[in-house]
């Protein structure tokens, strides 16, 4: 009697409370470290100068960022924040730097120097940004496309070239003046932020003058450190 009045209550407190649930414990996405090089690859030819000569094409330290979410370094067809005046006009991304440490979903950021290669730790759904001035001009930048740059393809890091997914941006915060020639351009001008205010909104460049191609500027090579990858295009 006494073992039939335990199984009744057993079964009384498995109808009133359900079945036990079962806990699954999922395993962590993987971590893979990258080592990312941007580097200046032009020569002392590549930029064309209103008067026939030729000259080269330097990009400044920047800065770069892991992001994931909704996190991004700049929105197209907005005005830039002075952050990014600062570092599109003058080569100084400290302001941005500092600013961005602060959004969320920037897992890293840091600066980087033109050529020296950086080592940053990713996981799947993690994007590369990054934005460093094209010196001989009033306000351009290099960077990925507002989103950044995928890290992984499914859940394999990619791997190679990248520099097809860089793109030369206009930060619209200064007249445009012919580059590598314009005397409000860093290389010539009296000091940072002293070039005529253009009050226009970011965008792809596209101002009439005549700009090297991306590739014949910089590099962009992305590196996974012992793991297999997916090459990039």
């Amino acid at each position: 009697m006494r073992d039939l009045l335990k199984a009744t209550v057993l079964m009384t407190l498995a109808v009133a409370t359900g079945p036990i649930a079962s806990v699954t414990k999922v395993q962590a996405a993987d971590v893979t470290t990258f080592s990312i090089t941007i580097r200046n690859v032009s020569g002392a030819t590549t930029l064309a100068l209103p008067d026939g000569n030729a000259t080269s094409a330097p990009i400044a330290p920047g800065l770069y960022a892991v992001v994931r979410g909704e996190a991004k370094l700049f929105t197209p067809n907005q005005a830039a924040g002075h952050s990014l005046e600062s570092l599109a006009e003058d080569g100084d991304a400290a302001a941005l730097l500092a600013a961005i440490k602060h959004m969320d979903g920037v897992v890293a950021a840091d600066m980087f120097a033109p050529g020296l290669p950086l080592t940053v730790k990713a996981e799947p759904g993690d994007r590369l940004v990054f934005g460093s001035m094209f010196v001989q001009s009033n306000d351009k930048f290099f960077a990925t496309d507002s989103e950044g740059i995928d890290l992984f393809e499914g859940q394999y890091p990619v791997a190679g070239d990248l520099t097809s997914k860089v793109v030369l941006w206009d930060a619209g915060t200064e007249k445009d003046e012919a580059p590598g020639a314009g005397p409000n351009q860093a290389p010539r001008q009296a000091g940072p932020n002293t070039g005529p205010d253009e009050h226009g909104v970011i965008r792809a460049a596209d101002d009439g003058f005549a700009y090297p191609a991306v590739s014949d500027v910089i590099q962009l090579t992305v590196r996974p450190q012992g793991v297999k990858s997916k090459l990039g295009s």
